[in-house]
């Protein structure tokens, strides 16, 4: 298959465990990548390892938490690589706080970096998917939406926040054959564990692999 009719996967949050687990399992179906990580050396040494394997990937730095930095990104990548159809949205901020001392500019950053951008990534790749009629926008959720603990104030919220946008989503787009889901984590993920990111990856290719009229909107992981 030539590369430029390959499909694309866009992952926002590139990280060593999970993300990477993404990368992988997505680009073992034929895919190429195209990724989002914060850090630029993260962006660099993720891009050549899967270069140096044979693997089409792209990756681009990016701040979550700025919109105006996402949408240059999506720019690009429509430019460049075509139209997205699979948006796994795997950013994520731990800060340890408890609420009575959690700095109200901190849960708004944070929350911009795991709500407000899943909610503009998430409208980059609508336009497209929905003159398609299909695609797939799949979300790392956290067990932290269902049972929020004191020390990770901000995680639970923006987990409950992401959740929430999930399903609000789902129920707005399925009729357009857009099947938004997510795999809501409950543990911490280590690999040769029952959490191994390998696993849970898995659960994301599942979901996506779904036919209209099977989809399911969230698959809660417990190992």
């Amino acid at each position: 298959m030539d590369e430029p009719t390959k499909p694309l996967m866009v992952l926002v949050g590139m990280g060593p465990g999970l993300g990477l687990s993404l990368a992988y399992r997505f680009a073992k179906e034929g895919y190429r990548i195209a990724f989002m990580a914060r850090r630029l050396d993260a962006v660099k040494t993720v891009t050549d390892k899967l270069r140096k394997e044979g693997l089409p990937t792209w990756g681009f730095g990016v701040d979550a938490a700025d919109p105006g930095s996402l949408q240059a990104a999506f720019r690009s990548i429509y430019g460049s690589l075509g139209q997205p159809d699979v948006l796994i949205f795997n950013a994520s901020v731990f800060r340890e706080m408890v609420p009575s001392k959690l700095a109200s500019e901190d849960l708004e950053k944070e929350f911009r970096g795991m709500v407000s951008g899943f909610l503009v990534s998430a409208q980059a790749v609508i336009p497209s998917m929905t003159a398609n009629g299909k695609g797939s926008i799949l979300l790392t959720g956290g067990g932290s939406a269902l049972s929020p603990f004191a020390s990770g104030a901000s995680l639970c919220i923006g987990k409950a926040g992401q959740r929430s946008l999930c399903f609000s989503l789902a129920q707005e787009l399925a009729p357009s054959g857009i099947h938004v889901a997510t795999v809501t984590i409950c543990g911490m993920i280590a690999p040769g564990t029952a959490f191994d990111p390998d696993r849970i990856s898995e659960e994301f290719w599942q979901l996506h692999a779904q036919k209209p009229g099977a989809f399911e909107t969230e698959r809660i992981y417990r190992g």
